[in-house]
């Protein structure tokens, strides 16, 4: 017969494994880097958004973006949104997502607050 802890430790994991299946990740590649954002189950938040960069090692990995800002733009003619981001070296970022077109766009935000290099990212296909 099984203890109440182990019942109670079975059905965390249990609760666990559900959250993580439910959650949809979204990639967007471009030439120099790709932006993953990660979503609920329902694709109505957007719960992490991350970046791929080379190591020292020169090996490709993931990093947590800091969004500091957003904004949303679900009631205009391009829906979607904007996510002023933040790397670990302190460079801010703008990220635009066209919702109905599926494509991203990534500005560098100067120091002034004005968008320097701009980059287009296209949705990789689902595998």
């Amino acid at each position: 017969m099984m203890n109440i802890k182990t019942i109670v430790l079975l059905l965390i994991a249990l609760g666990l494994g559900q959250t993580a299946s439910a959650q949809k990740y979204f990639v967007y590649d471009g030439d120099e880097f790709s932006i993953m954002f990660k979503c609920n189950s329902d694709n109505t938040q957007v719960l992490d958004v991350q970046f791929s960069a080379k190591d020292d090692n020169g090996e490709w990995q993931w990093y947590k973006f800091d969004v500091y800002d957003s904004e949303e733009y679900e009631d205009t003619e391009t829906a979607g949104f904007t996510f002023f981001c933040k790397d670990g070296a302190g460079n801010k970022y703008a990220v635009d997502y066209f919702r109905d077109l599926d494509f991203v766009m990534v500005y560098a935000v100067n120091a002034d607050g004005s968008y320097g290099s701009e980059w287009e990212l296209e949705r990789r296909a689902d595998e």
